[in-house]
């Protein structure tokens, strides 16, 4: 009867652990970019500072999700170069507002990316990652957390050579030593954390397919950290919605033209001395 006992109390305490994992809620992401990893140009570094920080949110249940940025402050960026104008031209950076909404049923997700003006529809079947998963563990946001790793196959966009910064956005018309443009595939190890009190399998940007949600994403060794800093079961269900508007086409289609704008901008005389990552997959 002892023994009875027991098993019926370990059966129910399983039940409850497991329906006290969340099915849906929010989380809110801190992004650290280390912008001297990414710009070459050493008086262009002396302009900014070392890391850039900005917050995003994550929406989900067990269907689906929808990844997006906080909106900025309106106050001054701190990486326009030292409040202004230098040399003729003006160094700005702001991350685009990019929303991702991932469909967990139909395996297929949804991107809205403004950029140059424009709104680009980025629609795609998902792709897999290959994840290796080990048994250190570390808190993040009051959760116990996996270490995971995978790598991926980023698309880096160079822009630098010629003379340097001092070349490029001259108002005086001066296009002498443009800087040049190229992009090149590379691989790289992304490292993330994640956390099985929360079933969905879920994460920031494009990353999922673990056992749980992923609270901390570590790209290119800290080239690019998200990390989690509040989790929620509440979270306003009437905003977790598809995006509908953009010019719609496929992840290779919108690389493609993003490599085609930046190439116009470089004839143009635009950005020196940094690269952009863009992508994940």
């Amino acid at each position: 009867m002892k023994k009875v006992s027991i098993a019926l109390f370990i059966g129910l305490f399983a039940f409850v652990a497991a329906n006290a994992q969340m099915k849906e809620g929010k989380i809110v992401y801190e992004r650290k970019i280390n912008m001297w990893k990414m710009i070459t140009d050493p008086e262009m570094r002396t302009r900014i500072p070392e890391f850039r920080t900005s917050e995003f949110e994550l929406l989900f249940n067990d269907q689906a999700s929808l990844f997006r940025s906080v909106p900025e402050d309106e106050a001054p960026d701190p990486f326009a170069s030292n409040g202004g104008e230098r040399g003729g031209m003006r160094f700005a950076f702001r991350m685009p507002e990019t929303t991702t909404y991932t469909d967990i049923n139909a395996q297929m997700q949804y991107e809205s990316r403004p950029m140059f003006e424009k709104t680009f529809l980025v629609v795609d079947s998902l792709s897999p990652l290959k994840w290796k998963i080990s048994e250190e563990t570390k808190t993040i946001a009051k959760h116990v957390c996996k270490k995971a790793t995978t790598m991926i196959t980023a698309q880096n966009i160079r822009i630098g050579g010629g003379g340097g910064a001092r070349t490029m956005g001259r108002s005086n018309g001066d296009t002498t030593n443009r800087p040049t443009a190229a992009i090149t595939p590379k691989e790289t190890e992304v490292v993330v954390w994640y956390t099985e009190d929360i079933i969905a399998s879920v994460g920031p940007d494009n990353y999922f397919g673990l056992p749980g949600a992923i609270l901390e994403v570590d790209m290119d060794n800290g080239s690019t950290v998200t990390t989690a800093t509040e989790v929620s079961a509440k979270y306003p269900k009437k905003e977790l919605v598809q995006p509908t508007k953009g010019d719609k086409m496929n992840k290779v289609q919108f690389q493609d033209t993003m490599k085609k704008l930046m190439e116009d901008m470089q004839r143009g005389g635009g950005m020196g001395g940094m690269r952009i990552r863009m992508g994940n997959n």
